[in-house]
């Protein structure tokens, strides 16, 4: 059997593949700061010169390893929310059951951390960072807005601050996870994100009190303005 040769362009996304997946493990290894583009480079079997064909720096790399990682988590909130729903209740139960497993298949949360870290202490790298993650945030309020929408229900606080809530969540719980599985079990950290989300995306619709009957006022005839009148002087 002959053996398709690759496009010029399937072959560059090949090349790609491969070193994101090298320098997600040497990243693991090693930590951002540590790791250099030779590391990446000869564990993906590559020389330098395949690297910076496809990245500027180490740190695009990095960046690109979130952005992609985000784009899958993504995918599946826009298939659960892109469209109408006849069960508010079920379409919370399964957006509930999605983030609850994003602790554990999330192999970037232990990047999310490292990120974190190193923009404490590099000045440059946090600008970007920050934009990088502003982004992030303006996404997941995005998905509570949109089910907000689908539900009927408002949220039980602004969209922004939920999904700020629910981000460094997920990645604590799975640090937790990872640092301390028998503290913090896999029943223990689906319970936990499970809890938070149904509590902070929405909140049933408050009731609106029924309107009291105004007491009809009675019509003044002579006889009453009279007896007004003797009432008020006695």
């Amino acid at each position: 059997m002959t053996r398709q040769r690759l496009s010029r362009e399937q072959s560059r996304e090949q090349t790609r593949e491969r070193l994101l997946d090298a320098a997600h493990a040497v990243f693991m290894q090693k930590g951002f700061p540590l790791a250099s583009v030779e590391d990446i480079s000869a564990a993906a079997g590559y020389s330098r010169g395949a690297f910076y064909s496809n990245f500027d720096d180490k740190t695009q790399l990095f960046f690109e390893l979130l952005r992609r990682e985000g784009e899958g988590i993504d995918q599946e909130f826009h298939r659960m929310l892109g469209g109408p729903t006849d069960d508010p209740l079920a379409l919370k139960e399964e957006v509930a059951a999605h983030y609850s497993q994003l602790y554990q298949g999330d192999k970037c949360s232990l990047l999310w951390m490292e990120a974190r870290i190193v923009a404490l202490r590099d000045e440059k790298f946090r600008t970007e960072f920050n934009g990088f993650l502003e982004e992030r945030y303006r996404q997941i309020a995005e998905f509570v807005e949109m089910f907000s929408k689908l539900t009927g229900t408002p949220p039980a606080a602004p969209p922004r601050e939920i999904a700020i809530g629910l981000m460094a969540l997920c990645e604590g719980v799975s640090f937790s996870h990872r640092c301390a599985p028998g503290m913090v079990d896999a029943k223990t950290a689906e319970s936990v994100l499970s809890w938070f989300l149904k509590a902070s995306i929405a909140v049933p619709a408050a009731l609106q009190p029924q309107p009291q009957p105004q007491p009809q006022r009675q019509k003044a005839t002579p006889a009453r303005k009279a007896a007004a009148k003797k009432k008020k002087a006695g």
